[in-house]
């Protein structure tokens, strides 16, 4: 098995010194990197295949990191703050919140701005794609919960008024503070919400449907879900984990499993033989889990990283960074690539107007013949509206651009110009223009 990696990052606490962002080995802790002046709080990095995202929480920019060096590559200037940010797996879209409740979705090659929509009400806390990318799912300060169709919010232009959210969720009392989507297709996965008041709760994803609610008796910062979602792992604001089983035995000594919500069922965590990681002595900000989910890594308040051994709850390793609260922890299967070029490097833009009104569509038959003609099939078409073409079946001679390519444009040509010396013959007839130009009195001309 190759060996994992924890990302974590620090934010400098009353100093004037920088946060930083730190890459080392899962089983080690051996340091690999160390990526100076980040200034990024919880749910403000994205890591992509070649460079590492870091949105400052001071100031409206997104600095941009590549594993061969400390400083950033980059220094992204945007329009306004943002509040968290998540990239989607394929590495393609980048999706951004604002403390104005902002939706900004960029995408990454070409650095265009799909849209720039004000979703919720307050600040965008979280961000979480799909596993596949087709729903991007939104939760802030305002305790609603949005899903919204990746397509959609490309093709959006600026008509931002028609986007609308595939489903809506209310259910939470107080602000959303994380999202967690399970695996699969957005029909088979579920999501999971925490919030501030103390609830954990599952949602089927394609329709936020509530499944169960899991009650706890602290506020609830930080979740990570067991890849086979066996297990939900949440982060306390007193500094403990709770490990909540979502399969159980029915009764003593049965043989098989079952799920242990449904149907909208209420689980009071504090009455269950819950687990609990207790070593943190503030709040738990941030959790990842190893790929196989036998590690737990959490970030806390306090300082310290802590790498958890899932089926015994024992500390296996204690970072500290010593740079003030530790607001980041992902756990990477690989690093970013080397092979960071200018040409890779990213460009942002606020111009939202993606295709230009002056666009032409055209569509293209399945066919495979090339002599088809096409012809405009609306001639009424005014403005912005994209003109169709259809396929007339009628084909059209095939010109031959070898030897005798300059006799065809002679003729062309010659043809040309006894067509308009016909055309114009017959229009000074028609208005009466003599041969040196002047007008002549038609009535005088017709006797």
């Amino acid at each position: 098995m190759s060996d994992e990696y924890i990302l974590y990052g620090t934010a400098a606490s009353g100093s004037k010194a920088d946060g930083l962002l730190a890459i080392c080995k899962l089983n080690t802790s051996t340091p690999i990197r160390t990526f100076k002046q980040n200034g990024s709080y919880c749910n403000r990095i994205a890591v992509l295949d070649s460079r590492i995202l870091s949105s400052q929480s001071d100031r409206p920019v997104i600095h941009s990191y590549s594993i061969k060096k400390e400083a950033p590559m980059q220094k992204l200037i945007l329009q306004e703050k943002l509040s968290c940010i998540a990239a989607s797996h394929s590495s393609k879209y980048l999706a951004a919140g604002t403390h104005s409740g902002k939706l900004i979705l960029w995408e990454l090659d070409s650095g265009a701005c799909l849209i720039y929509k004000e979703i919720h009400y307050g600040s965008i806390n979280c961000l979480v794609f799909s596993q596949d990318d087709s729903v991007l799912f939104s939760a802030g300060n305002d305790a609603r919960i949005y899903s919204w169709r990746t397509l959609d919010l490309c093709n959006a232009h600026s008509n931002y008024n028609d986007i609308q959210p595939l489903a809506t969720a209310n259910q939470h009392s107080l602000e959303v503070t994380g999202l967690y989507c399970g695996y699969g297709g957005i029909l088979d996965s579920r999501l999971y919400s925490i919030s501030l008041d103390g609830s954990c709760r599952v949602w089927n994803a394609s329709d936020l449907r509530l499944q169960t609610t899991f009650v706890f008796k602290e506020a609830l910062l930080s979740v990570v879900v067991d890849p086979a979602e066996r297990a939900i792992y949440a982060g306390c604001d007193n500094g403990v984990i709770y490990h909540v089983d979502l399969y159980r035995q029915p009764r003593e000594g049965a043989g098989l499993l079952e799920y242990a919500g449904g149907l909208q069922r209420i689980v009071d965590v504090s009455s269950e033989s819950t687990v609990k990681f207790a070593q943190h002595t503030d709040k738990i900000l941030s959790l990842d889990l190893s790929f196989d989910g036998t590690l737990l890594v959490s970030g806390s308040q306090d300082g310290t990283v802590i790498v958890w051994d899932v089926s015994t709850h024992q500390v296996m390793k204690n970072i500290k960074p010593g740079r003030g609260p530790v607001y980041v922890v992902k756990v990477l299967e690989n690093l970013p690539s080397e092979h960071y070029t200018r040409q890779e490097s990213l460009g942002f833009a606020y111009n939202t107007t993606y295709a230009s009104k002056n666009d032409v569509w055209i569509a293209v038959p399945e066919s495979d013949e090339s002599n088809v003609r096409f012809s405009i099939s609306e001639t009424a078409l005014i403005g912005s509206e994209p003109i169709a073409f259809v396929d007339t079946g009628e084909e059209i001679p095939t010109i031959n651009h070898g030897s005798s390519g300059s006799e065809y444009m002679q003729a062309k040509v010659e043809k040309l110009s006894a067509a308009y010396n016909a055309l114009w013959q017959a229009y000074t007839t028609a208005v009466g223009i003599s041969e040196n130009g002047d007008y002549e009195d038609l009535a005088t001309a017709s006797k």
